[in-house]
C-alpha cells in the first residue's frame, strides 16, 4: 500500500508539471456537455452512468508516460467501470441469458481487478514514452466522443437489456483498443499477458453478445 501511495504521489507531481489545470478545465467542459445531453430514462441513465464515470476518471489521470504504470491504472479504472455496468444488468435486467453472462463476467472481472491492484503495487513510472501516451489519449477521447453520441442519439431504447448489449459491445471494443495500444509499447510480463487475454476474451464476448436474443 505504501508503494501505491508513492506511485500516486509521482502521478500527482506529473499532473502539476503537465498543466493539470488546463486538463481540468477541458474535462469540466466535456462533462458538462455530456450531462446536458444525457437522457432521463432510467433504462438508459443507469447504464450510461458507469460508462460516463469511467471516461471521466480516465481523463482525469495525468499520464506519467510509462506504458506499464499508466496502463495498469487505465486498465483498473476500465475494469471497475465494466463491473458497475454488469451489476446494473444483474440487478435490473430481465433477459436470462444476458444476466447469466453478466454474472460470469463479473466474477472474472473481480479476479482481474485484484491482479491489477497487485501489479500496481510493484510498479514505478520509469520509462516515459510519448507515442504511447498520445495513442492512449486518442483512445480515451474516442471513447468520450462515442459515449456522448450514444447518449444523445436514438441508439438506446427503454429496454435495459437492449441498452446493456449495445453499451457492453462498445465497452468491450474500448477495452480492446486500450489493451492493443499497450501491447505495442508495454514490457511488463504480467500486464502483457493480461492485455492479450483481455483482447481475446473481449472479442469472444462480443461475438456471443451479437448472437443472444433480445
Amino acid at each position: 500500500m505504501k508503494t501505491l501511495h508513492s506511485n500516486l504521489s509521482v502521478w500527482a507531481m506529473a499532473a502539476l508539471l503537465s498543466g493539470g489545470s488546463l486538463a481540468a478545465c477541458a474535462q469540466a467542459t466535456t462533462t458538462g456537455s455530456a450531462a446536458a445531453a444525457a437522457p432521463t430514462d432510467p433504462a438508459k441513465t443507469t447504464l450510461l452512468q458507469p460508462m460516463q464515470q469511467t471516461v471521466t476518471k480516465l481523463k482525469k489521470l495525468q499520464a506519467t508516460g510509462d506504458p506499464d504504470f499508466d496502463y495498469a491504472f487505465q486498465a483498473k479504472i476500465h475494469a471497475q467501470g465494466v463491473q458497475d455496468l454488469l451489476k446494473q444488468e444483474i440487478q435490473s435486467g430481465s433477459d436470462a441469458s444476458l444476466k447469466q453472462m453478466a454474472q460470469t463476467m463479473s466474477a472474472a472481472n473481480d479476479t482481474d481487478i485484484t491482479m491489477l491492484d497487485g501489479t500496481l503495487k510493484q510498479l514505478k513510472p520509469a520509462r516515459p514514452n510519448q507515442a504511447f501516451s498520445q495513442a492512449q489519449s486518442r483512445n480515451i477521447e474516442a471513447m468520450s466522443l462515442k459515449l456522448q453520441q450514444t447518449g444523445s442519439s436514438d441508439k438506446l431504447t427503454n429496454n435495459i437489456d437492449k441498452n446493456f448489449s449495445a453499451l457492453l459491445l462498445d465497452q468491450r471494443q474500448d477495452a480492446i483498443d486500450l489493451a492493443t495500444t499497450y501491447l505495442q509499447y508495454g514490457k511488463n510480463d504480467a500486464l502483457r499477458t493480461y492485455a492479450q487475454q483481455l483482447v481475446d476474451k473481449a472479442k469472444q464476448q462480443m461475438e456471443v453478445i451479437k448472437t443472444l436474443p433480445k
